[in-house]
């Protein structure tokens, strides 16, 4: 198995963070089978639409009700040629009626990888529900498969309270199961290991946080395990493996 980890110190405000990122390579089977120049699009939870935009670099994304750019609801699989795009993915925001208060002013979700965590749409027309909507870029690549799985997860809701977010079915394989080994050593407890392992095999992505000082994303990704980690900076030496170092999880 092979790493390829990456380093970003987050500033600008206090506290600092560490922020790595890599993809943990082993034997993984999806839902689907993703080749040439196909994108398959998931969420959590499922049945969010999905459009696709060209995305104009300095531009930031919004949305477009033109006919054209709406491809269809998750789980999706289409075809795309190599380029930039917009990945934009939305639901109505009455699904999270649980876990935030109408008129949903307050709705944020945990970091997963999408350039926009959370954005409200108000409604075009009279009768319309306001929708939550995440961004993500996608580099489609010449000649390869790829994935994005939208993670929907309450800011701050413990993993109990979002599985029912995610499908009864575990749709997702990988071998061995069990977690990176970067989260063995950060000693995360037995039965947080389980809950993100169960969660990884049903909705293929998967979000915990340690108060302020530690969080993971992990996603299940054709080539293995893609996860990244934020630690709280403190100064004080960090263990192996999250060095950035090249070393594995």
């Amino acid at each position: 198995m092979g790493l390829a980890f990456g380093l970003v110190l987050l500033t600008g405000c206090e506290p600092l963070y560490h922020s790595y990122s890599g993809v943990e390579q082993r034997p993984a089977t999806l839902p689907v089978t993703v080749t040439n120049e196909e994108l398959w699009v998931s969420s959590v939870p499922a049945g969010a639409d999905v459009y696709v935009q060209p995305l104009i670099p300095d531009q930031v994304p919004s949305h477009s009700s033109a006919p054209a750019m709406h491809k269809g609801t998750t789980p999706l699989q289409l075809t795309l040629p190599p380029g930039r795009y917009w990945i934009e993915v939305a639901l109505d925001a009455d699904v999270f009626s649980n876990y935030f208060s109408r008129p949903y002013d307050d709705v944020q979700f945990e970091k997963d990888g999408a350039n926009s965590e959370a954005l409200i749409l108000q409604p075009f027309a009279p009768g319309e529900k306001r929708r939550v909507v995440r961004y993500y870029r996608l580099d489609k690549l010449p000649d390869q498969g790829q994935t994005i799985v939208a993670l929907f997860h309450p800011r701050g809701a413990p993993l109990e309270n979002v599985v029912a977010l995610y499908p009864q079915e575990e749709g997702f394989q990988m071998v061995p199961e069990t977690l990176p080994r970067v989260l063995e050593e950060a000693q995360l407890p037995a039965d947080v290991q389980a809950s993100m392992l169960d969660l990884l095999r049903r909705g293929g992505k998967a979000f915990w946080a340690r108060d302020n000082d530690f969080s993971v994303s992990l996603e299940m990704v054709p080539e293995g395990i893609r996860g990244q980690v934020v630690e709280l900076y403190t100064r004080a030496p960090l263990p192996d493996p999250l060095l950035p170092d090249g070393g594995g999880f």
